[in-house]
C-alpha cells in the first residue's frame, strides 16, 4: 500500500480490518465451512460493526496444523508492516488447530504489532480483558479437537492394516493394483516380473543405474501416481528394494 494512503487512513481513524478464511477439502465437504459462506458471514458481521474491510486473505485446501500457508503468511507480513488494525475470523480453528501456533500468532504477531484479533463465532475480541482470557481456553479445545481427529484416523488405519487392507497414499506400491471392492492390493503380474528381475540382477552385483538402463532397453514401465506411466530410475528402484510391503508388512 502507498505510504501516503496508509497515513491518510490513520489520520482519518479508519479501522483497517483483515478477514482470514481457511478451509480444508474435508471440512468444506462435511462441515459447511465453504470459503464463500465464511466470507459472506464475515462481511455481514463487519458491516454490522461498521468496520472497513482492508483485505481478505484466503487459504483454500490447507490444514490448520501448521502456519505454512500462503494466505496466512501474506497476512502476517501485512500485520508486521503496520497495514492492519484488526484480524477477524469465522472461528478460532480457522486460524489454527494448534494451541501453540494460535497463541504465538495472536500474542507474538498480532498483539505485539497492536493488532486485535476477533473470532466471530466464539464472540470474543482480544481488545477486551475477557477476550484475552477466553483465548487461552479456546486454543486448548482447538488443539484437543485436532488431537482427537488424529487419534481416530490412526485407529482406523491400524484396523485396516490388521485386516490386510490398503491404507491409501499417493499411489499403490509398484507391483500391485488396488481393488476398490475388496480394498486389498492385488498383484500386477507385469510389474511383479520386473521387480523380481531387478532383484535377481541386483543380487548378482549389477548397479542400480545399470539395471535401469537394461529395463529402458527392454521397454519396461510401471504405473505411478495419477496413473502416469513411468520408466525406471535408480531412486525409484532403491525405494522398491527398501519397501517392507514386499515382505508382507502392511
Amino acid at each position: 500500500m502507498d505510504k501516503d494512503l496508509k497515513k491518510n487512513l490513520q489520520a482519518r481513524n479508519v479501522l483497517r480490518v483483515a478477514l482470514y478464511i481457511r478451509v480444508s477439502t474435508q471440512e468444506q465437504a462435511k462441515e459447511g465451512y465453504s470459503i464463500g459462506e465464511q466470507e459472506k458471514r464475515l462481511r455481514s458481521y463487519c458491516e454490522a460493526m461498521q468496520w472497513d474491510i482492508f483485505k481478505v486473505y484466503i487459504d483454500p485446501g490447507y490444514s490448520g496444523g501448521d502456519t505454512n500457508r500462503p494466505g496466512l503468511q501474506d497476512l502476517m507480513r501485512d500485520v508486521k508492516a503496520g497495514l492492519i488494525d484488526k484480524v477477524v475470523v469465522y472461528k478460532l480453528d480457522r486460524l489454527s488447530r494448534s494451541q501453540k501456533d494460535t497463541l504465538i500468532l495472536i500474542e507474538d504477531v498480532f498483539l505485539t504489532n497492536n493488532v486485535d484479533f476477533v473470532s466471530m463465532s466464539e464472540s470474543f475480541d482480544t481488545a477486551t480483558p475477557v477476550g484475552r482470557a477466553v483465548l487461552g481456553l479456546l486454543a486448548v479445545f482447538a488443539q484437543l479437537e485436532r488431537d482427537q481427529i488424529k487419534e481416530r484416523m490412526g485407529m482406523g488405519k491400524e484396523a485396516r492394516a490388521r485386516e490386510g487392507k490398503w491404507g491409501g497414499g499417493s499411489s499403490e506400491p509398484i507391483g500391485y493394483d488396488y481393488d476398490p471392492v475388496s480394498e486389498l492390493l492385488v498383484v500386477n503380474e507385469y510389474e511383479k516380473m520386473q521387480i523380481l528381475e531387478a532383484v535377481e540382477l541386483f543380487l548378482k552385483g549389477t548397479p542400480l543405474r545399470t539395471i535401469c538402463n537394461i529395463f529402458h532397453n527392454k521397454g519396461y514401465t510401471y504405473v505411478g501416481k495419477s496413473g502416469r506411466v513411468n520408466e525406471w530410475d535408480p531412486k525409484r528402484l532403491k525405494y522398491v528394494f527398501r519397501n517392507k510391503i514386499y515382505l508382507g508388512y502392511m
